[in-house]
């Protein structure tokens, strides 16, 4: 059953997860801009935001104070690999088999990979390196 801290976590890890996908979707487009394909931008621009998701949820969402940060880190890292491959394939499949608009595809991809990525971290890394 949820309880208020789980609701309130979730709120936070989905406000500062909307900051960093606004951030990501920014680099996505300045790269397609600066004519870097899709296939290309879409990691790129997940490297970026995963630096800046990993310091915002440290700090904020699940107030971790565990010491070994580049462990953690490498972690979440490990973590956001999967997300990315998530989010990589799903962004690819909507510009390629569905012919949607590339910034759609990319924020429909960040929104199929928040599961995956909340659960994980609130578990394994943020959870288990305390």
């Amino acid at each position: 059953m949820l309880n208020q801290n789980k609701i309130k976590q979730f709120f936070k890890y989905c406000l500062f997860g909307g900051i960093v996908a606004i951030f990501e979707i920014i680099i996505f487009s300045v790269l397609l801009n600066f004519g870097l394909n899709y296939f290309f931008a879409t990691p790129l621009s997940f490297i970026f935001a995963a630096i800046f998701n990993f310091i915002l949820q440290r700090k904020f969402t699940f107030k971790n104070k565990y010491l070994k940060k580049h462990e953690q880190f490498t972690v979440f890292i490990i973590i956001s690999i999967g997300g990315l491959i998530i989010n990589w394939f799903i962004t690819v499949s909507c510009i390629n088999l569905f012919l949607i608009n590339p910034i759609i595809a990319k924020i429909t991809a960040i929104l199929c990979a928040l599961g995956y990525n909340y659960t994980l971290n609130k578990k394994i890394t943020f959870g288990k390196m305390k």
